[in-house]
């Protein structure tokens, strides 16, 4: 996902500094906002953090806010490697930073497939996703799950990670948000121009409305909008002239929030 390991050294100081975890925080605060009215005659809910990420720190709020939640990933595999440990130390660290203590969430995070979710139907009333969805190689079979383990009126927020911005190739930096500054030899919006740079985990590539017409199939819409935006200031006439495909709004959009409800 990176293109230099000098960015390693700045995300353990984004960890200690707590810059990551006031992004997720921010984050929450969103979804708090975007749901409290659709639970707030729900005694204690019950949430589904959809692609809970080796860092979990949606996980980790929700659980520090009381929610009975579960999280599933396939990073969720417990094993001994030079990776996971590394995210344990960041894991930690994000913890320490946030005044957040987690060890008693760890049974509740499952390995799995979130295109085929073990979980009985009607079992959550929130779905929650942060900067997973983009990764789901079988976007309608995910949605199609969420659908089923969500109680009739049950929730989902969704952010998403837009392919079509600056970054949603995922492989330009992973400390910038937004991203301000672009390695050296490659132009801005190069995975949707020259793709100079290799893709070095799964993106779906899908656009803002083919996502949005895959959650209209299975819930209602009740919101959606661009939560933050990345790139205006590197977007030029020649750019937009090269991909008039698209939307400034749409290459500008980095996170895109859906709100979504089953129906009764």
């Amino acid at each position: 996902m990176i293109p230099s390991l000098l960015e390693y050294p700045v995300y353990f100081w984004q960890l200690l500094r707590g810059i990551r975890s006031g992004y997720e925080a921010r984050f929450a605060e969103f979804r708090n906002e975007d749901t409290r009215k659709y639970l707030e005659h729900v005694q204690s809910p019950e949430i589904l953090d959809l692609g809970n990420g080796r860092l979990r720190p949606q996980f980790t709020i929700l659980k520090h806010a009381g929610y009975r939640v579960y999280g599933i990933d396939l990073a969720n595999q417990p094993r001994n490697s030079t990776k996971n440990f590394l995210y344990g130390i960041a894991r930690y660290l994000y913890n320490r930073r946030s005044s957040i203590r987690s060890s008693s969430g760890t049974r509740t995070l499952v390995c799995g497939d979130v295109a085929r979710l073990p979980f009985k139907n009607e079992s959550f009333d929130l779905i929650t996703s942060v900067a997973a969805f983009e990764h789901f190689l079988d976007v309608p079979a995910v949605i199609s799950e969420m659908e089923r383990v969500l109680r009739p009126r049950g929730v989902a927020w969704v952010l998403i990670h837009l392919f079509s911005c600056p970054s949603g190739g995922h492989n330009v930096t992973f400390t910038q948000f937004p991203l301000k500054k672009l390695p050296r030899g490659v132009g801005a919006w190069d995975h949707l121009r020259r793709r100079k740079l290799p893709f070095t985990v799964p993106l779906n590539e899908w656009r803002r409305d083919q996502y949005l017409r895959s959650f209209a199939e299975r819930f209602d819409i009740v919101k959606h909008y661009c939560a933050f935006r990345e790139g205006t200031e590197l977007l030029s006439p020649e750019i937009l002239g090269e991909l008039s495909d698209y939307s400034a709004e749409e290459l500008t959009c980095n996170s895109y929030v859906i709100v979504a409800r089953r129906a009764a």
